[in-house]
């Protein structure tokens, strides 16, 4: 085994310098974001509430209406919360009609009446991944409102060429009663190919030159809480047993990507803050959403791998002609010292246009823009059209002279091809575009089903792509 670089050592500048920005970027952004906004408009005039009355629903419980809209008995109330209210009820995906209205119960004194129609709670339906190197399906069960509290509940397994694995979880976006705190567990077991292709964007048809077989087994936890309506704080705790097998003989690299041998325990602790004032109004996405994550992994939570990982994501939506939405996103991500398992991916359906995850890295720029459109509907079924670009660009920040990543116990756990090359000249710029189709209902939560066609600006090559449902991953 080769004397590869111990983590840590090297290779740390651009991830400080990325902390330090983060750092001040947050609180730049929260204390824009949290002042006062000038020259505010008249409202209207200001009611005090005696009463607040839930009609309508058959499974979600009066309590949970009334919590999700954050309206109680002695609060003051104008025309701009009544809307307010009935974006935040429409926003929590539950009910496919939502009125909001008030009845005088004397001199500037009112009962607000919530009233709102559920949707069909629950879903059992397939699970399909088409796109060139990933191709498979599954079966999907989920349950968006559980007891009538709006817990929900997933679980999912899934056979494909490229990721096959059981998933459960669950999401309670209203812990305690209070719609400011959420909490959500997950567990998976998962087997990948994980296919690693000649270096260079403009190959019509990738070379694959090494491919191996990585088993492993996770449950994760996450405890989040939301301030102001728009300040959103999380914390997440995961522990992974992760190990690989030997490369398969037939491709041209036979080296190990991944230490074979005792399966390892991989352990990460990662914090986010951000802000996130979007809602999803039925088929439309509107709010914007910043956010920075920093995660770490080492021997003091639990880990037997040191790496290091941050992150700056922007997520916006903006509805245009009432149902028309143009959606964008952008994402810096870089890490120190990941391990195979853990290194940033592009391509498939995070990259239209190219093959299910053909570029590989420890730092990613990426950005994505979306714009949504109506086309036609049926009953409770709506058609929507939808045209995009997926820009990315993926380097080697740093490569250790040996091409061997090892941990402090010597194992490798990332064995670099041999002709990775680091920094920018070895950086992959890759563009795709193209359009596609969508379909949502309105009256029952069931799963976005979406195709998609894109063509790879580098390559010159079309590309399919089919999602229906949801996928361990």
């Amino acid at each position: 085994m080769g004397k590869g670089r111990k983590p840590l050592e090297d290779g740390t500048d651009v991830a400080r310098a990325m902390s330090g920005t983060v750092v001040r970027w947050c609180a730049a952004l929260v204390t824009a974001l949290l002042a006062p906004r000038a020259g505010a408009q008249d409202t209207g005039p200001v009611q005090v509430v005696d009463e607040v009355v839930v009609r309508g629903p058959e499974k979600t419980r009066p309590e949970t209406v009334q919590a999700y809209s954050r309206i109680d008995a002695g609060d003051s109330l104008t025309l701009e919360d009544l809307s307010r209210v009935e974006r935040r009820l429409v926003a929590t995906g539950l009910f496919q009609e939502v009125r909001v209205r008030t009845e005088p119960t004397g001199t500037d004194r009112v009962r607000v009446i919530l009233e709102v129609e559920d949707k069909a709670s629950w879903v059992v339906a397939p699970t399909f991944a088409l796109s060139e190197a990933n191709v498979g399906g599954g079966l999907l069960y989920a349950e968006n409102n559980l007891w009538g509290r709006s817990k929900k509940f997933g679980a999912a397994a899934q056979v494909s060429t490229a990721e096959s694995g059981v998933f459960a979880g669950y999401l309670d976006p209203n812990l305690f009663g209070f719609p400011q705190l959420r909490m959500s567990l997950e567990g998976q077991l998962r087997s990948d190919r994980v296919d690693e292709y000649q270096p260079g964007a403009s190959q019509k048809d990738p070379e694959v030159v090494r491919s191996t077989r990585l088993n492993s087994a996770s449950v994760a936890g996450e405890l989040g809480f939301m301030l102001f309506e728009r300040v959103r704080a999380a914390a997440k705790y995961r522990l992974m047993q992760i190990d690989a097998k030997a490369p398969s003989g037939d491709e041209e690299v036979t080296t190990e990507a991944f230490s074979t041998g005792p399966s390892q325990r991989d352990a990460s602790l990662r914090l986010m803050v951000g802000v996130d004032t979007r809602q999803n109004l039925h088929a439309v996405m509107e709010g914007i959403n910043l956010e920075a994550s920093y995660e770490v992994s080492n021997p003091s939570v639990g880990s037997e791998f040191r790496y290091r990982r941050f992150g700056l994501l922007y997520r916006h939506g903006l509805r245009l002609m009432e149902e028309h939405n143009l959606v964008l996103r952008g994402e810096v991500a870089a890490g120190v010292d990941l391990p195979f398992h853990q290194e940033l991916v592009m391509g498939g359906n995070s990259l239209r246009g190219f093959l299910h995850r053909q570029f590989r890295g420890d730092s990613r720029l990426s950005f994505t823009a979306e714009y949504h459109f109506p086309l036609f509907t049926i009953r409770s079924l709506a058609f929507r059209g939808v045209a995009f670009s997926d820009t990315g660009l993926m380097l080697w920040r740093d490569i250790p002279e040996d091409r061997q990543l090892v941990d402090v116990n010597g194992r490798v756990v990332r064995g670099y091809l041999p002709d990775s090359e680091e920094g920018l000249k070895g950086a992959t710029l890759v563009q795709g575009v193209g359009g596609g189709l969508r379909l949502y209902l309105r009256n029952v939560i069931l799963p976005l089903v979406g195709v998609d066609v894109a063509y790879g600006v580098n390559s010159g090559e079309f590309r399919f792509y089919l999602v229906a449902g949801v996928s361990p991953s």
